[in-house]
């Protein structure tokens, strides 16, 4: 037995006679003329146990954290090839062992290492006791030498002196292995084999970290897509061109194309999942901003469709599958607005981003100042004096909190039936409107909730209005609204770029009570329900429900994902996002309102994103016209809006009409 393997002594050392016999039937034997050499010669005898017991680490893991403290690109490689190289050793030691030239009866061999067994050395004491006196085939000594001369070549930061040493390493390493006796010749090419096949996984295992799969909370969005309800975010940015002119279509391709490296998400296509594989990206460095970036006119003449053209527009667009094979993402021009306006409007998947994300990654992109101007904010480094709170928080406060949530979550159960609900179709309705962020934070003050509130009472009483169009009765239902709550850290990276990709976000589930009533006090009812909620664990667990979720081979996961995100949990999105507090600018415009894009989900047709920014709040309701009218949401939407911001009506920055209405 030799670490925990039952080994047939007879058998391996029948295995070393084999190879020996088959070295020197090829005239290869040089095991036994090296040994009979290095024999007689004490002093040689001590360096060359002393190299073959300690050397080969020293330089190996030498190179392995040189390479790491270095932060050369070719450490993960190297480290994937060394593993990779390792464990194809020990699965040949345990299931062909060998015994080595020194251990064969009969044959001349002396030796060398146990003679002299260096102290503190794998070659004496209790170290050579626990060895593995049968792991001859291949030789380790030599498969990681080879390694160190293939990983100095690779690295970028290893000289001409480093790769040197190296190759004298290797030769140093195969004429101490064979004249201890420890090794056979073939032994050596077995060695080196195992280094050619751990570079090929290693090349493999890189390949797909250029692939990375997509994470679950991203993944999701993959996952319950469906050919009429696709899952785009995205932006439309309302230019002002009074002062500067719009800007063309080739002048926003070299604007975009300046800012593309730098917000990688946008240069990497999604590549198709399998039944058990998920979704991976795959790079695409070089994106056709023919086909991203486009420009269009509105119908009508001197901009008469006006913002409801620009709706209907953004409608098409939210509808409109991307081409699977590219980047998910499109950027229009849009002119024809008329008033001295134009705009941008931007269409993200989902997976790409949440919609904070979307919102810090387009003011990267289209912004046209620098993305690291000073004073702006940088990610603090982790202080020593907060690390144990921050253990404390991760590994007790959090599994508690998301323990709690759990709980909480099973014990919310389906959301109440509404009316609204249904199967989707193919059309979608999107509706703007944009108000006074100051006002509305001032009433939120003096009720007592918090701007979110609000915005949920205001689609509750569109939601009434909906209902009510339908001819049945509004009073007793519950609208059950998910509502993105932001994990993101605010801030920017340590390069200065804001932080954007990926989805990190979590949803609390809130009740709108339906009905007629006052909306301030469908506020505070609202307040009051959601309070116990914000602080219950809800949001922590619902994020590992959807990592845990992710874990499923990919039919689970789409299975998990379509029977979680649809009515039977939520009945409508309502998400309030914070952005720049400054005005921003494209190319010299001003920008003017920005209104967000969210998608519906399945038998959900209604969902409401609105972003403060610049002291605008800009509101955007996206519906299906199959189950919500509209015309009636629009309406009781914008009434609810403009008693909570005190105003008979919003500003008359562009024209009213049924369907948009802008501040």
């Amino acid at each position: 037995m030799t670490h925990g393997v039952a080994v047939s002594r007879a058998a391996a050392d029948s295995r070393g006679e084999d190879l020996l016999a088959a070295e020197r039937w090829l005239h290869i034997a040089a095991t036994e003329p090296l040994n009979l050499a290095l024999r007689g010669h004490p002093t040689l005898e001590i360096l060359a146990a002393w190299e073959y017991a300690t050397t080969y680490i020293i330089t190996t893991f030498g190179l392995l954290g040189v390479l790491w403290a270095r932060a050369d690109p070719a450490y993960r490689w190297a480290r994937d090839s060394l593993a990779a190289t390792t464990l194809l050793g020990l699965a040949c030691f345990a299931l062909w062992p060998t015994s080595p030239p020194r251990l064969l009866p009969g044959e001349p061999f002396v030796d060398i290492v146990a003679i002299h067994h260096p102290p503190l050395s794998w070659g004496g004491g209790p170290v050579s006791a626990g060895a593995n006196q049968f792991a001859a085939m291949p030789s380790l000594h030599a498969a990681w030498a080879v390694w160190v001369v293939v990983a100095s070549l690779r690295a970028h930061r290893v000289g001409p002196a480093g790769r040197a040493f190296g190759a004298a390493h290797l030769g140093v390493t195969v004429l101490v292995v064979l004249a201890t006796a420890n090794h056979y010749v073939l032994d050596l090419v077995a060695g080196g084999a195992a280094v050619a096949i751990a570079v090929v996984v290693a090349d493999q295992l890189a390949r797909r970290r250029r692939t990375p799969r997509v994470a679950a909370a991203d993944e999701i969005f993959l996952q319950v897509q469906t050919p009429t309800n696709p899952q785009y975010v995205g932006g439309v940015a309302v230019l002002d061109t009074a002062a500067t002119p719009a800007p063309t279509l080739d002048t926003l391709r070299a604007h975009v194309e300046r800012r593309l490296p730098a917000v990688p998400r946008l240069t990497r296509r999604v590549r198709p999942a399998g039944p058990l594989r998920h979704h991976r990206w795959a790079a695409d460095p070089h994106p056709d901003l023919s086909w991203h970036v486009q420009e269009t006119t509105l119908p009508g003449r001197g901009g008469a469709g006006g913002q409801p053209a620009l709706d209907r527009l953004v409608a098409t667009l939210c509808a409109t599958p991307l081409d699977a094979g590219r980047p998910p993402w499109r950027i229009w021009l849009v002119h024809g607005l008329g008033e001295q306006r134009s705009a941008v409007v931007v269409v993200v998947h989902h997976a790409v981003a949440d919609g904070l994300g979307v919102v810090a990654m387009l003011r990267h992109l289209l912004d046209v100042g620098s993305p690291a101007a000073p004073g702006a904010p940088v990610a603090p480094a982790d202080q020593p004096g907060r690390l144990p709170g921050r253990l404390l928080r991760r590994c007790v406060a959090r599994p508690v909190a998301v323990a709690g949530g759990l709980v909480s979550l099973a014990r919310d159960g389906a959301a109440p039936p509404v009316t609204l609900s249904g199967p989707l179709g193919p059309s979608r309705a999107y509706l703007t409107s944009a108000w006074s962020l100051p006002a509305l934070r001032s009433r939120a003050g003096g009720l007592d909730v918090r701007v979110t509130d609000l915005l949920l009472a205001a689609v509750g009483d569109a939601a009434t209005a909906a209902v009510a169009a339908t001819g049945a009765r509004p009073a007793g239902q519950v609208l059950r609204a998910a509502v993105p709550v932001t994990m993101r850290i605010p801030g920017a990276d340590h390069r200065g770029v804001p932080r954007g990709p990926g989805n990190l976000t979590a949803a609390l589930r809130l009740d709108i009570p339906l009905g007629p009533m006052p909306v301030a006090r469908r506020a505070e009812l609202v307040a009051q329900a959601a309070r116990g909620r914000r602080t219950s664990g809800r949001l922590p667990a619902s994020a590992a429900v959807l990592r845990l979720m992710g874990a499923l081979p990919n039919n689970l996961h789409r299975t998990a994902a379509r029977s979680v995100y649809r009515a039977r949990y939520f009945t409508a999105i309502v998400s309030n996002m914070r952005g720049a507090p400054g005005p921003l600018t494209l190319l010299g415009c001003p920008l003017r309102e920005v209104f967000p894009i969210v998608p519906l989900a399945a038998q959900v047709p209604i969902s409401v994103g609105a972003l403060g920014w610049n002291g605008r709040y800009c509101v955007a309701a996206t519906v299906d016209p199959a189950r919500v009218d509209p015309v009636v949401f629009a309406a009781a939407l914008r009434a609810a809006l403009a008693d909570l911001t005190r105003l008979a009506a919003p500003c008359p920055l562009q024209p009213a009409s049924p369907l948009a209405r802008s501040a």
